[in-house]
């Protein structure tokens, strides 16, 4: 998807900066969009890509290529320092980095992500130097004599880079450089007086706009080497500036100062076209300024913000010569769309056929707008058109739905839940050599995760065997089931099979160690539900998801007894790995798509079995057990919104510790023996409460 955007400039300061950490009660916000049509490369000012971080818990993204797969921008690492980053879908976050220097922010690149610009140096002062990075690392351009410089933007193919630069009379100028030359950096110089600055380029690097000093103020302008600076004038007011370009340089948006009364604090937003005579005012929503952002590819659509009351907030809008100036809500319900508040205040970029649009909400959140062209055809732009449907969501809620959705963690869940719960007393199921055995258990309740709560089932068939020496061998088949509500929307469910295989061993006296397996394919279905104009909207995944795992356990058999009551104290590990398929959404308007996901689980348990003999054939039991899981996070979650762009959110933190507690009974009746058990926890890997029967004949 090909976007426009507003140039990054040397004075701008971050807008966006949030935590990478994904808790179940943080939103953080995925990609805003930030390349240009037709491929050229902007820098933007949003700052709301969140790929990750290099270790100090913030990124900030400035850029994303036309296909949505690679991102540039800046992260702390650990100390708190800066440093510029890459990101691919495949290869996570790279740090530029080179043995000449650290590359501190990345501004913008080619198309291809092969030339990435930006700047170096710990802060935005006069030290910050314009700097250019390719695989063969990274090239200083320096300045035009003065203390600082920044690049701003680069061409498609990466050969011409632009941004500003000071200079020895303490002015700054823009600049422009050939990848490739040879030559420093080479000042655009300025109409009048001692300041220019570069703010974009189109998509061949021949046209650079921005804004220059002229006789009567600071104008917008557009450069080319061979009409040099083109001053584009203003609308009514004493100063202009060019955000934006089309693919091929011929349209250029900005804003223009534009007098209200004796008020000079107006702006309103411009269009101009080369060869078309002065810029054109777009107009307001209401109120009395406006702003444009960014132009589609062909330069037929104009996005920005405006005021809308004469109180001065503002709208995101979108423009065309037909429909004239709208709020970008008004343009949905326009074209069908129902929308139930208007949350909106700038669009930033506009994708190349002018059907998608990206920009920050009231709440200084991200969004996302789109409607599906129209089945004549999808103009400025030969690709095909998004998948979904048409709305607007807001990504701050979009991600919680991201992080918040079931992942892998839910085989690692029920894979302990089987070995520590349907397989987990393995003292109660000793046999003699000869002797054998077949019985029935089931686990049913309810787990009240930090993501979702539902109900949970497990149920199994045992058959165990007494083997010489006193190892007693078990060989369970069992089948899982749950079904949960998202806290964030939508709703999934989860069936499979297991085989768990486990032997009994004495190791000298009453300890015993116990060695146990486990593998499970299962299938996973899940409807992910989130706000699509402020009202509910879902898509709709399904994937399959496999599970392994091992178990260690040591028994002390009735280590102590204080009268009827016998003690036995064990110890277990637990390693399990589970594995869930990638996968792609359908339904909705905004439908993502998953990469495979792997994560494992190691698990340490300690704790006390109790049986209290009531009468020859009825016996109370009992468990107290803590449990610590050695992994701290969850994997991270990676993919992309179909249509739009890749993301890749941190994983949530896990609840290392936790208790569990049971109590139940069991008695001899018919041949064979019952039990029924209560068991609880906090929370952790284990369901919240369940309930634990069997029924066992021994012959």
């Amino acid at each position: 998807m090909l976007f426009g955007i507003r140039a990054w400039g040397a004075q701008d300061s971050v807008i966006f900066r949030k935590r990478t950490h994904l808790l179940a009660s943080t939103a953080l916000a995925l990609a805003a969009t930030c390349a240009v049509p037709g491929g050229a490369a902007f820098a933007a000012d949003t700052g709301y890509v969140l790929p990750g971080d290099l270790g100090g818990g913030t990124s900030s993204a400035y850029w994303i290529s036309p296909d949505g797969t690679i991102i540039v921008g800046s992260s702390t690492v650990a100390g708190g320092a800066t440093r510029g980053y890459s990101w691919t879908e495949s290869g996570g976050m790279t740090p530029l980095q080179s043995g000449s220097g650290t590359f501190d922010r990345a501004l913008a690149a080619s198309s291809d992500g092969s030339v990435i610009v930006g700047l170096s140096g710990a802060s935005f002062n006069s030290t910050k130097h314009a700097v250019i990075w390719t695989s063969a690392g990274m090239t200083d351009l320096g300045t035009l004599g003065g203390g600082g410089s920044s690049a701003n933007a680069v061409s498609a193919d990466g050969t011409v880079v632009v941004g500003n630069a000071d200079t020895t009379s303490a002015g700054q100028r823009a600049f422009r450089w050939v990848v490739g030359s040879g030559l420093p950096v080479t000042s655009l110089g300025s109409m009048a007086g001692n300041f220019s600055s570069a703010n974009g380029v189109s998509a061949d690097g021949s046209v650079i706009v921005g804004r220059t000093a002229t006789n009567s103020g600071d104008h917008a302008y557009r450069w080319t080497q061979t009409t040099l600076f083109e001053d584009i004038g203003t609308l009514a007011g004493g100063t202009s500036e060019a955000w934006g370009v089309s693919a091929d340089g011929l349209v250029i948006v900005g804003s223009s100062e534009y007098p209200v009364g004796n008020n000079n604090n107006f702006t309103h937003a411009f269009r101009w076209v080369s060869g078309g005579g002065p810029m054109a005012d777009l107009g307001v929503i209401g109120g009395n300024s406006s702003r444009a952002n960014a132009t589609n590819a062909d330069g037929s659509v104009v996005v920005g913000n405006s005021t809308f009351s004469a109180g001065g907030a503002t709208r995101a809008f979108r423009w065309t010569d037909a429909t004239g100036i709208q709020s970008v809500e008004d343009w949905l319900r326009d074209n069908g769309m129902t929308v139930a508040t208007d949350f909106t205040k700038d669009a930033k970029g506009v994708s190349a056929d002018g059907y998608v649009i990206v920009g920050t909400t009231a709440t200084d959140t991200t969004f996302i707008a789109r409607i599906q062209p129209p089945p004549s055809g999808n103009p400025g732009n030969s690709n095909p058109p998004p998948s979904g449907g048409s709305g607007i969501i807001d990504l701050d809620q979009y991600s919680q739905t991201i992080a918040g959705r079931p992942g892998v963690q839910i085989g690692l869940d029920y894979a302990g839940t089987a070995l520590n719960g349907v397989h987990g007393e393995p003292m109660r199921n000793l046999l003699s050599a000869g002797r054998q055995s077949i019985s029935i258990t089931s686990d049913a309740g309810y787990d009240n995760g930090e993501t979702s709560d539902g109900f949970v089932g497990l149920g199994d068939l045992a058959y165990g065997i007494g083997l010489e020496g006193g190892a007693t061998a078990r060989f369970g088949l069992g089948g899982l089931y749950t079904k949960q509500d998202i806290d964030t929307g939508g709703h999934f469910s989860q069936d499979g099979i297991y085989l768990a295989p486990e032997i009994s061993l004495p190791l000298g006296g009453p300890v015993y160690a116990t060695i146990g397996g486990y593998y499970a394919p299962g299938k996973l279905d899940i409807t992910r539900g989130y706000l699509n104009g402020g009202l509910p909207d879902s898509s709709e995944g399904k994937t399959d998801t496999e599970t392994w795992a091992a178990k260690l356990r040591f028994d002390w058999l009735n280590a102590a007894s204080i009268q009827d009551t016998k003690f036995t104290p064990y110890a277990s590990l637990t390693y399990i790995q589970s594995h869930m398929d990638g996968y792609t959404e359908t339904g909705g308007s905004f439908p993502s798509r998953f990469n495979d996901v792997d994560e494992h689980a190691t698990v340490a348990r300690i704790g006390l079995d109790t049986v209290t003999d009531i009468t020859d054939h009825l016996r109370l039991t009992g468990k107290a057990e803590a449990a610590y899981r050695f992994e701290k996070q969850t994997s991270a979650v990676g993919g992309s919104i179909i249509g739009v762009t890749g993301f890749n959110l941190s994983g949530r933190d896990i609840d290392q510790f936790w208790l569990r507690g049971a109590v139940g009974a069991e008695f001899d009746t018919g041949g064979g023996t019952a039990s029924l058990s209560v068991n609880a926890s906090t929370e952790g890997d284990d369901p919240t409460v369940w309930l634990k029967s069997g029924w066992r004949v021994t012959f």
